[in-house]
């Protein structure tokens, strides 16, 4: 599948690009003021990524994904174009959203043919929309969240690795109790609540989280200051439960003009953006430390496959403080 081989380089071509940023992005993310990194030893040097932008064992790859009801556009074939595309990525981890139709068995076998023989899935009765993740290193499940949410939460965490994770997707609709009461953000903030009541907040002490998925909710660095058009309570929750995205870590954001690429307060990115961006991949500052590549994922696959656009980061987990124990 050569446009995926063209992508994938075009993404290890944009990590050598940003590398340089990230570590002047981290200083300036301190600078700031934002909490969370207290309890995390400082280091005297600061541990490059590799110089090819290949994966090593130091590198760990996540990748969060809405695969669109199932991957229900490539089951016919099996999901033959699914497993192929990722393994053209190789992700250590995968953030499920939308795993429709799968039983814990039937994923397992799925995840199996690219290697991830790790499988956690949140199947409840009451919703078709489970979250579920899978991996290439041993999982332990820590909770799933599955009341007072709509397709619910997995918090889990790589075994015998200082690295939290949670997968969730919120409500989609614009209602709550019945179409037309205008309460979906609040159903959502209640849903995120929940979430981060029972993961990062409950567990204050614990410095490493990574928090992903298809949060059907917009963030206010995606809009100009004083825009009052969307509603910003549930990332804005995220946010002050000391959560940052990724990819507005490394890259800046159109709220402020922060952007590396910023040209005569134009604000790009050196990649192509979501117009409307409501899926995130958000961690925690002892985490950003060693994040030094994201973006979201357009190719001809995400492209045909998904009505979202996959997120993508790699962190270089030498510069995570405490990360093995």
């Amino acid at each position: 599948m050569k446009h995926m081989e063209n992508n994938k380089t075009s993404l290890l071509n944009f990590r050598a690009h940003i590398r340089s940023f990230a570590l002047l992005a981290l200083v300036a993310f301190l600078l700031t003021g934002i909490t969370g990194i207290t309890g995390c030893k400082k280091t005297d040097e600061t541990v490059a990524a590799p110089e090819t932008g290949e994966l090593n064992d130091d590198t760990l790859r996540v990748i969060s994904y809405n695969i669109l009801e199932g991957m229900k556009n490539d089951r016919a074939k099996n999901y033959d174009n699914f497993v192929a595309w990722v393994k053209s990525y190789d992700p250590d981890i995968l953030l499920l959203q939308e795993a429709n139709g799968f039983t814990q068995e039937s994923l397992q076998g799925l995840a199996a043919r690219f290697d991830h023989p790790y499988v956690l899935t949140n199947l409840k009765a009451t919703d078709n929309y489970p979250v579920a993740i899978t991996s290439r290193f041993p999982l332990e499940s820590r909770r799933r969240v599955t009341l007072n949410v709509s397709h619910g939460a997995i918090f889990a965490k790589l075994s015998n690795r200082n690295l939290n994770l949670v997968v969730t997707h919120l409500w989609p609709q614009n209602y709550w109790h019945q179409q037309g009461d205008g309460l979906g953000n609040d159903y959502r903030l209640q849903e995120i609540n929940t979430v981060l009541d029972s993961t990062i907040r409950k567990f204050p002490q614990e410095s490493n989280w990574i928090l992903a998925g298809d949060f059907n909710a917009v963030a206010a660095k995606d809009y100009e200051a004083g825009n009052t058009a969307n509603s910003y309570v549930v990332t804005d929750a995220i946010e002050s439960a000391g959560f940052t995205d990724a990819i507005h870590f490394l890259h800046g954001y159109k709220q402020k003009g922060t952007s590396p690429n910023s040209v005569n307060n134009s604000f790009t990115y050196p990649f192509t953006y979501p117009g409307r961006r409501i899926d995130f991949v958000y961690a925690t500052p002892a985490v950003l430390q060693g994040t030094f590549a994201a973006q979201p994922i357009y190719d001809d696959f995400t492209r045909q496959y998904s009505d979202h656009p996959p997120m993508i980061m790699d962190i270089d987990t030498r510069n995570i403080a405490k990360f093995k124990y």
